[in-house]
């Protein structure tokens, strides 16, 4: 219990280093204009090619800022595009709490206990945070913002081939609100270089993005923490599974069991120390089963996608954060192949994704609604989430256990997996590869959970759905 305190611990303050919660908006002059433009932008189906795709198409607050199409996240997994036969790779993440980010590219912290990858035989080893999107490859919610536009599989505005911000621009200045944009921006917004008027939209949708409108901290667990309401019994004990205490809290009373919740997505035991997010924003190789429905992998015409075709076919692995930070170092994809340094995946980071906020992880329109969760949208409950976190590394035989280390952990089982092979599950980046119990520090797949333990974790979860009203149910 002490290691995991130092821990998170440590992790809260590295991710508290970018921007500490508040619930109020700066009072910057001009700011509710800004905000207010960087609304219309967020919200305008022109500016995609063809027309119809807005960033709101994707993150729609009545989702909590993620996909908002029940039949595409059951069926795919992932977003469709302006052109409504491509796919991108990956499910889209929320940019609710998305200001709280630490700042990319992500960089590393020593975690001296070895808890975090559940590798302890390692000794210590490098926990990543920071960056936007699941891979962490864009700095800044300014720069997470001119991804999409440019992006042929997303909004599309691309001319001969190529990501056009100029495109952008015209269709801002052909819209209904442009001289809303000259007020914020200058009766000469549109009369200066191209690559500034396209920072200023980005700037304005980034302002957006930062507004209380989209992290509002007004959930059940807010009112909770403010000791305006109880939790329920069933939501109590959700909690106390979560955070492994009596408190609900990271140091405090042990719970009869843990579930290791809040060493990836981690809160704050001090309310000076502003709202807890629910998340340290490092990443993770939970061993996610691949998303055999993700129409990406079919997407193979070099043709008709030239831009945004997918080469690898069937055989595409997500290398995630390992994907995005060898190259950025001069190395290949999860320096792997030509031009490898032939030291493998010694950064612990190929299949790794960041760790969202738990908040909102439950909001939908309906109740009926379907979310797709993890990076590739494999996942369509809460429910599933948790007891794929229960029980990964299990067989239909009681007491049989997978282990990741060894070269066929598949080889000799009496029973059959619970769950399909995670799309990377080699042992130098997945969370607790031996499957060792909660009890003996796992972290994830063997946490020893009861089918009513799971539905309390899931219970809780919703309490931090933003809206809650008081009496509401």
């Amino acid at each position: 219990m002490l290691a995991l305190a130092l821990l998170a611990a440590s992790l809260a303050s590295a991710a508290r280093a970018q921007d500490r919660p508040h619930v109020d908006a700066d009072p910057v002059p001009g700011r509710a204009e800004l905000v207010d433009i960087g609304r219309l932008i967020f919200q305008d189906r022109t500016l995609s090619n063809p027309t119809g795709q807005s960033c709101s198409s994707c993150h729609a607050p009545e989702t909590g800022f993620r996909f908002p199409d029940s039949r595409v996240n059951r069926e795919f997994g992932v977003a469709t595009g302006a052109i409504p036969t491509r796919v991108t790779n990956r499910s889209a993440p929320t940019i609710a709490y998305a200001k709280f980010i630490p700042e990319g590219p992500p960089y590393a912290h020593f975690d001296a206990s070895g808890r975090m990858g559940g590798r302890r035989n390692l000794g210590s080893e490098l926990i990543f945070i920071g960056g936007m999107f699941w891979d962490g490859r864009a700095n800044t919610l300014e720069h997470q913002a001119t991804f999409p536009f440019q992006n042929p599989n997303e909004m599309n505005d691309l001319v001969h081939g190529v990501g056009s911000p100029e495109l952008v621009v015209r269709k801002v200045r052909a819209s209904r609100y442009a001289d809303r944009f000259r007020a914020v921006f200058g009766d000469d917004a549109f009369r200066r270089p191209t690559e500034d008027v396209f920072a200023d939209i980005c700037g304005a949708i980034a302002a957006y993005e930062r507004s209380p409108e989209v992290s509002p901290f007004s959930s059940k667990y807010d009112a909770f923490v403010r000791g305006d309401v109880r939790l329920s019994p069933e939501e109590m004990d959700g909690l106390r599974l979560a955070t492994g205490t009596w408190e609900g809290k990271t140091i405090g009373t042990p719970y009869a069991k843990n579930a290791q919740c809040i060493l990836c997505h981690g809160i704050e035991d001090d309310p000076k120390a502003g709202p807890s997010l629910w998340t340290f924003f490092c990443y993770a190789n939970i061993g996610v089963p691949r998303n055999a429905a993700n129409p990406f992998y079919r997407q193979t015409d070099a043709v008709s996608i030239p831009q945004g075709y997918n080469p690898d076919g069937e055989a595409f692995v997500d290398l995630g954060l390992g994907g995005y930070l060898y190259p950025v170092n001069g190395l290949p994809p999860g320096n792997r192949g030509a031009g490898s340094n032939g030291a493998g995946d010694f950064l612990a980071i190929n299949g790794t994704f960041k760790a969202p906020t738990l908040r909102n992880v439950d909001q939908r329109p309906h109740p009926d609604f379907v979310k797709a969760y993890m990076h590739n949208g494999v996942f369509k409950s809460l429910k599933e989430i948790v007891h794929f976190y229960n029980t990964r590394n299990l067989t239909t035989v009681p007491g049989e256990v997978i282990d990741f280390n060894r070269d066929d952990p598949y080889a000799r089982l009496r029973g059959t997996p619970l769950w399909p092979r995670p799309e990377y599950p080699f042992p130098s980046s997945i969370l607790n590869p031996a499957g060792d119990t909660a009890e003996m520090g796992g972290q994830v797949g063997n946490l020893g959970l009861t089918d009513e333990e799971e539905d309390h974790i899931v219970a809780f979860l919703k309490t931090l759905t933003d809206g809650y009203a008081p009496g509401a149910r």
